[in-house]
């Protein structure tokens, strides 16, 4: 009751979540995707990203922003003037899996509607912002200079570490940097502003400054930092802290951080209610949160005594464990003491930098010698991920927790900082019990958070554009058949593994390639440069291939085997007849037949079939031609078992040339699941396919329809789930 503004925002932010938990979002698109428009903003920043000039417009009565993507970079227009502009437009894409980053969402949240690309500007009218372009025009300048001192990996982060520019990070870098947990300080956030600004403040009052002058000054360069850096939810609460901290000196007044905290967020909230549900939003305020009360409320053994220096990461990790559960789905084990090799280097880091912006221009030997420190530090950073991501154990897949499990453990967490206040005073033998009761409730919160059910069998169908990936779940072991796009770039990092992280999948106990081509390789092959490259990465522990002859090997084949070798993956070959093992899923290759030769990839695709309690699947790959007869041959002699299937994924696409009414009047699927991309260029899938499975009463599911799609087996239920409604 002492802080009632923590009141306030508390209650704002439990009744905007249950908002958004129930009503649906909406879109700001306007038009079609890829059409022709002309628009009028007035332009309200700028940045540079991968040789783009990316100009962003507020639309006049709208609400909204524009991200324009300049068709000529060289002649830029001014921040404060309106454009007029035309171009084509770009729909943010929506995420269609289970663990996909959303882009139209993120992009929904910063009030930005839909991009335009090769924006040419028609008209110009009106008077620029000076304030606003004078400090792009710095932060460019700033930018170059550091460009000037540093290897253009060391720019990256130095312009997002120091400028709040993150157009030249790698994606390496960011990924080496989330793997290991430290990736916050690639942002501008309450670390850099208190930093710069209580060092500025603290000179100025050396130098004899009064304590209003003093700040009023410091407060006016963190704004106008704050302005320069793109201002984000992050620096924005810090920025109001810091004003709140030095306001609070002026007047002689006691400084709270969790009322001015409280402050901060009220106002971005009103803002942007979205804000809630915005990952660094509520890793910045979940910091603050645990500073503030997660902390205090440890057992004395832990704030005063030997673990008292990773007490403040500890603290910080069990406040934002929700965050990363359901944003990441991941936890970097080593994340707090790796934080305790790389903060305190932040200052010295940011020192350097600074110091090579201003002074580096005056000599390019002095500002070698002002980048030295900037130059190791970096090189540790990069030490202390890669020791980390190298030792078993470092990645957790937790997997993602439902709506139910967040509340529970927020409010075991809750308990345990309430029951740790109240206890301060208490009798010892009472504080000794409640002290246990504190861990136990804890304890107890985690598990529940974390506690993943493994279904008999779920089958998921990934949206991975045009081509194939299947995640097979069961209680014995997790296989992926095929994975791969021609459609999507990066699907293994894009689509694949973060589904698989999703489910809380850190290993696969096999990797089933039905055939080589690109459309059902290429994710697979991006999963294994990931192994060789990261201690975190999901691990492969099998990989399974067609039994075929040594000439019918392409590229991709050879690659895979060569891949598979130099990362010590064991590599099976299997045909028909061949059996996986496991216990509660009964697993038998249909085809091809052992040592086929042929020169089509399709012919020998790998045919599965799958049964678990009265569910019975068939796996096609892209079975066709040879490989396809052989197949309905064999089913037409078989015996009534791969009759009358539950689930059948359709070969190739749905390709005319395949799936015919012969093989359909055996296996006669009730659901019949098609994998294609979106608007794809084969007309994926053929009308001819899909009026053989409606004239066998197949229910037919799409991919480019309802993106990823699942099929869970409980008993002699088959729960069917997709991730768009059609």
């Amino acid at each position: 009751m002492k802080r009632p503004l923590c009141i306030i925002f508390m209650m704002i932010c439990a009744a905007v979540m249950l908002l958004v938990l129930i009503t649906p979002m909406g879109d700001y698109i306007e038009v079609p995707d890829r059409a022709t428009v002309t628009r009028v903003g007035i332009i309200t920043g700028k940045e540079h990203k991968d040789e783009n000039l990316i100009v962003y417009i507020k639309v006049p009565d709208k609400g909204y922003s524009l991200q324009l993507y300049m068709a000529d970079s060289d002649n830029e227009p001014l921040i404060g003037t309106v454009i007029k502009v035309r171009g084509k437009t770009f729909a943010f894409p929506a995420a269609t899996n289970y663990g996909e980053f959303d882009s139209r969402k993120y992009y929904r949240t910063l009030k930005i509607a839909y991009r335009i690309t090769d924006a040419k500007v028609l008209e110009t009218a009106g008077k620029e912002d000076s304030l606003k372009e004078f400090l792009y025009r710095e932060r460019e300048r700033f930018g170059k200079k550091l460009d000037a001192f540093f290897s253009k990996e060391d720019a990256g982060i130095m312009k997002a570490v120091l400028l709040g520019d993150k157009g030249g990070l790698s994606a390496d870098i960011k990924d080496l940097y989330k793997r290991g947990g430290i990736i916050h300080i690639l942002s501008v956030s309450g670390l850099h502003i208190s930093l710069i600004g209580m060092a500025l403040y603290k000179l100025l009052r050396k130098g004899s400054l009064w304590v209003l002058p003093s700040a009023i000054i410091s407060m006016i360069i963190m704004f106008l930092y704050g302005i320069m850096c793109g201002m984000g939810t992050s620096a924005f609460r810090a920025i109001v802290m810091f004003v709140i901290k030095l306001a609070a000196d002026v007047i002689g007044r006691s400084y709270d951080m969790l009322s001015a905290m409280s402050l901060s967020g009220i106002m971005l909230i009103l803002d942007q209610p979205l804000y809630i549900t915005h990952s660094g939003f509520l890793m910045s305020y979940g910091a603050i949160i645990a500073i503030g009360y997660v902390l205090p409320a440890f057992p004395e053994v832990i704030r005063q005594g030997k673990l008292k220096i990773v007490s403040g990461s500890l603290a910080i990790s069990l406040a934002t464990f929700p965050v990363y559960i359901n944003t990441y789905y991941t936890f970097p084990v080593y994340s707090m003491v790796l934080n305790l090799l790389v903060l305190p280097l932040v200052a010295l880091l940011m020192l350097s930098g600074f110091l090579v912006i201003l002074l580096g221009s005056i000599s390019l030997s002095l500002g070698f010698i002002l980048s030295m420190p900037a130059h190791v530090i970096l090189i540790w950073y990069r030490f202390c991920c890669n020791i980390s991501g190298s030792i078993p154990g470092n990645t957790w897949y937790v997997g993602h927790a439902n709506v139910v499990q967040t509340i529970a453990y927020l409010i075991f967490l809750v308990l345990f900082c309430v029951i740790g206040m109240y206890n301060r005073e208490g009798e010892k033998s009472r504080s000794e019990r409640l002290e246990r009761m504190r861990v136990l409730l804890l304890g107890l919160g985690i598990v529940i958070a974390s506690f993943r059910l493994t279904p008999e069998l779920k089958i998921t169908i990934l949206d991975v554009g045009q081509g194939d990936g299947i995640v097979i779940e069961s209680k014995e072991g997790n296989y992926l058949v095929d994975g791969g796009s021609t459609s999507k770039k990066n699907v293994g990092k894009y689509q694949i593994i973060p589904y698989l992280s999703y489910e809380g999948i850190g290993s696969l106990d096999a990797v089933i390639v039905t055939h080589e081509d690109e459309d059902h390789v290429s994710g697979i092959i991006e999963m294994m440069e990931e192994m060789a490259k990261s201690g975190g990465a999901i691990r492969i522990k099998n990989l399974i291939l067609p039994d075929i002859s040594e000439s019918s090997k392409g590229d991709n084949y050879k690659k895979l085997e060569r891949y598979a070798g130099l990362l010590d993956i064991p590599v099976s070959y299997i045909g028909r007849g061949s059996v996986i093992s496991n216990k509660n899923l009964y697993i038998k290759c249909l085809g091809p037949v052992p040592k086929m030769s042929t020169d089509e990839p399709n012919a020998y695709s790998t045919v599965l079939y799958l049964e678990c309690d009265l569910f019975k699947g068939i796996l096609t790959g892209d079975v066709d031609g040879e490989g396809q007869e052989n197949l309905r041959s064999f089913l037409a002699g078989s015996s009534s078992k791969y009759r009358d299937i539950t689930f059948l994924k359709v070969s190739h696409h749905g390709s005319r040339f395949t799936t015919d009414s012969s093989f359909l009047s055996i296996v006669k699927p009730k659901i019949a699941g098609i994998s294609c991309g979106k608007d794809n260029r084969y007309g994926h899938p053929h009308k001819e396919v899909l009026d053989r499975l409606k004239k066998v009463d197949s229910n037919v599911l799409r991919t480019d329809k309802c993106g990823a799609f699942s099929l869970e087996v409980k008993g002699d239920s088959l729960k069917l789930r997709k991730y768009l409604e059609e």
